[in-house]
């Protein structure tokens, strides 16, 4: 090469045929100039990919979910489960006319005692089980069975109402014109109170913070009663002489709904009038769930959110919820005709109806504790795995498995136990 650069050529002694010049070829070389990075080996991209999609795949399977060491349940039992409850160390389970009790340390059935009818389970407090029966020819009757022995505490002919503190609250049966309401004492059955409600009454529901109001709507009134002693703690004329037609609490409110089609709000505190409003969607369905801040009006058109204090509408989306709050960001909701145990459940932002998160491929089972929805899904054929979904943090917590069980299950919950029967059995889980 030569100083400038430049291609030349000169004899080189050895090289070529005699007498013929010998050529060497120089590259001008651009000093500035790198060369391209080399490419990844194809089996380099093959590995990489395959690492990619190894690691999705694992984040899809076990993103949100942790396992215990073991998914076995404390005990598994055949029979039949028409109705289940739990307290702090018992199972009681109602089936084919038995209510039986078993120990929730190992499945150790304590007693069996047969109820007339159809019965419904809850349990008073730590040795009290209330059972609720309704027979074929419709007379109800309520009897408390002490919970460690099985033994009836006391035994009546009326209609299991609620519980209001240390009172059973019943009514029936109907005296002439008027339907008697009474609360007995837990421990004996002794009455404590005794009222008259008028055959017209609409029950709006219970209220207050320990669910002890119960609010009562007339043509012309509405008032609160303290089911703890009976009385009425206030009572306020309607705003409006349109009959009403339905009633129910959502949280601090009473809501009305009149045969104009127009919803009135009271404070169950006081029972003082806040709004009247047109109802906001017109359909066939139609009712009120507690939505936080917000009183949602919930339709087969959507769901329509109005604020507590003056009825206006605050958002609207599409779908039909029922709903749970949790906090001022939180809530549970479900599509109207399939509860909490349907594909259409959802954590739901209250200020503005936005979805936050879902438990898919999880199904609820319509039972929430705090912050925790009871799940479920299949885990291979005749398999199923049962779990805890926390709205805050989206995740799932496994809890379960149940073997052969083909149909979704039914459960109850406590603190520390999860109850949950299939068609042919139920099992105890811990939480």
């Amino acid at each position: 090469m030569t100083s400038s650069g430049e291609v030349g050529n000169w004899p080189v002694a050895g090289m070529g045929p005699p007498g013929r010049h010998g050529h060497v070829i120089e590259i001008d070389r651009d000093t500035g100039w790198q060369p391209p990075e080399p490419r990844p080996w194809r089996t380099r991209y093959r590995v990489a990919a395959a690492a990619v999609a190894c690691a999705v795949a694992a984040t899809v399977y076990f993103a949100g979910i942790a396992r215990p060491s073991s998914l076995d349940p404390v005990f598994m039992r055949a029979g039949t489960a028409e109705a289940m409850a739990l307290d702090s160390s018992r199972a009681y389970v109602s089936g084919n006319n038995t209510v039986r009790a078993y120990q929730l340390s190992d499945g150790t059935q304590l007693w069996s005692r047969k109820v007339v009818g159809l019965a419904s389970l809850f349990v008073l407090d730590g040795d009290r089980l209330g059972v609720a029966t309704v027979d074929v020819g419709q007379r109800p009757s309520v009897e408390v069975l002490d919970g460690a022995t099985g033994a009836v505490r006391w035994h009546q002919q009326t209609r299991f109402v609620g519980r209001a503190g240390d009172v059973l609250v019943v009514n029936g049966p109907r005296d002439d014109d008027a339907i008697p309401l009474r609360g007995l004492e837990i421990a004996d059955g002794t009455p404590r109170w005794t009222v008259e409600i008028e055959p017209a009454t609409m029950v709006a529901g219970a209220a207050g913070p320990l669910r002890s109001d119960q609010v009562e709507v007339l043509s012309d009134r509405l008032r609160i009663r303290d089911l703890t002693n009976g009385r009425v703690v206030a009572e306020v004329a309607r705003r409006t002489t349109a009959a009403p037609v339905s009633a129910t609490v959502v949280g601090s409110t009473a809501i009305v709904v009149d045969e104009m089609g127009m919803i009135s709000a009271h404070d169950t505190g006081d029972g003082h009038w806040l709004w009247r409003q047109p109802t906001p969607v017109i359909g066939i369905f139609s009712a009120f769930g507690d939505c936080g801040r917000y009183i949602c009006h919930l339709n087969d058109r959507g769901t329509v959110a109005l604020d507590r204090t003056t009825g206006k509408q605050a958002w609207k989306v599409g779908k039909r919820y029922l709903s749970v709050p949790l906090d001022d960001e939180h809530m549970f909701v479900a599509e109207t005709f399939e509860g909490f145990d349907g594909p259409g459940t959802a954590v739901v932002d209250p200020r503005n109806g936005e979805v936050r998160a879902e438990p898919t491929p999880w199904r609820p089972l319509g039972v929430i504790d705090g912050s925790d929805l009871l799940v479920w899904r299949y885990d291979g054929p005749r398999q199923q795995l049962i779990g805890l979904f926390d709205a805050f943090s989206a995740r799932t917590r496994v809890i379960g498995r149940a073997h052969e069980w083909v149909t979704p299950p039914t459960c109850v919950m406590s603190d520390a136990h999860v109850l949950c029967a299939n068609a042919f059995g139920f099992g105890v889980w811990p939480r």
